[in-house]
């Protein structure tokens, strides 16, 4: 049996979800190119494993070329790193105006947390792999005394119910992984870990979480070896799976390499066309007539070589050359541009030429403005979930005393999350900067909130204190200056 059908026996998916996470191994390969060397035999058999290469069924005399020029991964990853390339900004705006510090302070030790876990870096690459495989788990692990850990999982790994009321609630989460020790071991000797998130409501209880973990032998994946039930201690499930551009008609999402297929299915085609092309152009065909067949077979065809050609009985043996030329280079050229443009668009993201020559900042924020819409709508998926996260991590850490230097007063605090995006535009950073100190000389703007902006300091108040002592001892300094005149 092998990795995936171990996988989905241990996830129990139906028919439904066996072929549906068949099309998306599809897509994986798809967006990866080429098919692999160790894929080659088994995609004979199965053409999904076949990525962008294709099997020539023609009986020709020659080998036909198989260019792919892959544009569909450079195009994702543009798209993951204009979303997350720049790490978003956290800001824990307070209720009461009273708590800014203790939120500002709260802010710091959460993005402390998340660094720890690498996680903005990890969510840009857990984004690119949802676009193509419409959607990937992000889980919290939180126990006693120890620090939180935050990790993402591939559509291979899990299965889910949602709840009725909540497109984003889990009711149960179901994890599979191998022993990382048996990977290379054989199926007797694989150990699998099955683990199940599931909400109860036991009599005299509120609702909780509890985590079913079971551990099975590799060729018996019926009947588990261990199995242990445990309470969470958490009110929800610490698991979010995040779908690619959910939407009522589907709500298992979309891929968004499905429109970009055929187009580079086509662009893979001519280009390997055009090759073959170019090929036959260089070489012309060479004609032997009223020869032997002893002589021709005997000819070299070589750069200043001689046919020593024996003529037919009554006949004059004859060679000539017919050379070839490629009329259609244009033609091909121009269509595959077409490709290549309308796979950009697909995606919203500009072309090179339109970034070439542009004026100003502002005409370039312009030119980015699709692409700022399009991630904007993402947003709208990833937001709910990262913001879910960031609560729980709160109370997580508040309830299993994850961190020693953890401030219990920050359990209570009550404020409102803002998470700011960063896209990587550039902007007349010289003008935002001239307009930011007008608004503090116009007093519609703190210094403090220009610090912020503009500066790396997270200390503010110590920054402020600096300021003020400086302008103290220059003020002291005028103040001598005009006493001595």
């Amino acid at each position: 049996m092998g990795l995936r059908d171990t996988t989905e026996k241990l996830l129990g998916l139906n028919l439904k979800e066996k072929i549906e996470r068949k099309k998306i191994l599809k897509d994986l390969l798809f967006y990866r190119g080429e098919c692999e060397e160790e894929n080659k035999e088994a995609a004979v058999m199965d053409n999904d494993l076949l990525g962008q290469s294709w099997i020539n069924t023609d009986d020709l005399d020659y080998v036909p070329s198989q260019v792919i020029d892959n544009k569909v991964k450079p195009l994702i990853g543009k798209q993951a790193r204009f979303m997350f390339g720049k790490s978003p900004d956290l800001l824990l705006k307070p209720f009461n105006k009273e708590n800014k510090e203790s939120c500002e302070k709260l802010r710091q030790y959460i993005d402390a947390i998340l660094k720890a876990n690498r996680f903005w870096s990890d969510t840009l690459k857990a984004f690119r792999l949802a676009t193509v495989t419409k959607r990937v788990m992000l889980r919290l692990e939180a126990n006693p005394g120890q620090p939180i850990k935050l990790y993402y999982h591939d559509f291979n790994d899990f299965s889910y119910e949602l709840s009725a009321n909540d497109s984003i609630k889990l009711n149960k989460a179901m994890i599979v992984k191998q022993d990382a020790s048996t990977i290379n071991a054989e199926e007797s000797k694989q150990i699998w870990n099955r683990y199940t998130y599931f909400m109860s409501n036991k009599k005299g209880e509120e609702s909780s979480c509890y985590l079913k973990t079971e551990t099975f032998n590799g060729d018996n994946l019926d009947k588990p070896i261990t199995s242990t039930e445990q309470k969470t201690g958490l009110r929800k499930i610490p698991c979010w799976v995040i779908t690619n551009e959910q939407c009522l008609s589907d709500p298992s999402g979309i891929s968004d390499i499905k429109d970009l297929i055929p187009l580079q299915n086509q662009i893979n085609r001519r280009t390997s066309d055009s090759a073959d092309a170019i090929r036959f152009d260089m070489f012309g065909l060479n004609i032997i007539k009223d020869a032997t067949e002893d002589s021709v077979n005997n000819a070299k065809i070589a750069p200043n070589s001689l046919l020593a050609l024996v003529s037919l009985s009554g006949k004059t043996a004859d060679a000539k050359k017919i050379e070839s030329t490629f009329q259609n280079a244009a033609a091909a050229e121009n269509f595959i541009k077409r490709l290549e443009d309308s796979m950009y668009e697909k995606l919203s993201i500009p072309k090179p030429e339109q970034l070439k020559n542009v004026p100003s900042a502002k005409t370039l924020k312009y030119v980015y403005s699709e692409l700022v819409s399009r991630c904007a709508e993402k947003w709208h998926d990833w937001e709910p979930v990262i913001r879910s996260m960031i609560r729980l991590i709160v109370e997580a850490s508040g309830q299993f005393k994850c961190y020693d230097d953890w401030d219990v007063t920050w359990n209570d605090l009550q404020y409102n999350m803002v998470i700011r995006k960063n896209y990587p535009v550039p902007e007349d950073e010289d003008d935002k900067r001239r307009i930011a100190i007008e608004e503090v000389k116009s007093n519609v703007r703190s210094h403090r909130s220009y610090i912020k902006d503009f500066t790396d300091e997270e200390d503010t108040k110590s920054v402020m204190q600096e300021i003020a002592e400086d302008i103290t001892t220059i003020s002291d300094a005028e103040q001598g200056q005009m006493e001595q005149l």
